[in-house]
C-alpha cells in the first residue's frame, strides 16, 4: 500500500505477485524506455494497478504522475505473464502493454536521457530509443522477450508468458 492506495500486489513466502500496466510509447522511429538509475536493464513506463482501477486507467495515473504528461492508451497490444527474480525474490507478473499517445508536452531528445523524476525511493531517467535491434542491444530491455515482439510488424494482439526463472 502506497499512500493510501491499494496495489494489486502482494508477498507470499519470499515471492511476490505483481500486476502492471505499461505504456509502449512510439515517435519517430523511437521508444520511451525508463530505469531506475540503480539498474543495469531498462523497461517500458508504467505501474502497478490499484484495486479498482482498469489497466487503462492505470496508465493515464502513472504517467501523468510519473512524466507530468496526459496520455491517451489505445489497443492492448500484449498480456505477459512474466515470472522472474528480482533482488533473490521470485516475482510473478501480469502486464497489460498498450499501444499509448502522449497528449501533452514531452521532451523529444534522442541522444541523452530526455526526463528525469523521484518514484517513491527510486529516481528514474526516461529515454527514447532508437525502434531497432541496435536500439535494444544497447539498451537491455526486460522481459527480455520484449525487444523481438516490439520489433515484430505482425497486429493485432499477443499474449506471451515469459519465464526468466
Amino acid at each position: 500500500m502506497t499512500g493510501g492506495r491499494q496495489m494489486l500486489s502482494f508477498d507470499l513466502a519470499g515471492a511476490r505477485f505483481q500486476m502492471r500496466a505499461v505504456a509502449i510509447i512510439r515517435r519517430d522511429g523511437h521508444v520511451l524506455m525508463h530505469r531506475a538509475t540503480h539498474e543495469q536493464f531498462w523497461s517500458l513506463p508504467g505501474g502497478r494497478v490499484e484495486f479498482g482501477e482498469t489497466a487503462a486507467e492505470t496508465l493515464e495515473r502513472e504517467l501523468l504522475e510519473e512524466l507530468g504528461c496526459a496520455s491517451r492508451p489505445g489497443p492492448l497490444r500484449f498480456l505477459v505473464e512474466n515470472l522472474f527474480v528480482y533482488e533473490g525474490r521470485a516475482v510473478h507478473e501480469v502486464g497489460w502493454y498498450f499501444e499509448t499517445e502522449l497528449v501533452g508536452d514531452f521532451p523529444f531528445v534522442t541522444d541523452d536521457v530526455c526526463y528525469r523524476t523521484i518514484d517513491g525511493a527510486s529516481e528514474l531517467e526516461f529515454r527514447w530509443v532508437p525502434d531497432m535491434v541496435e536500439g535494444y542491444r544497447d539498451f537491455p530491455l526486460m522481459p527480455p522477450m520484449l525487444a523481438s515482439q516490439l520489433l515484430d510488424p505482425t497486429p493485432g494482439f499477443r499474449h506471451i508468458i515469459e519465464r526468466q526463472t
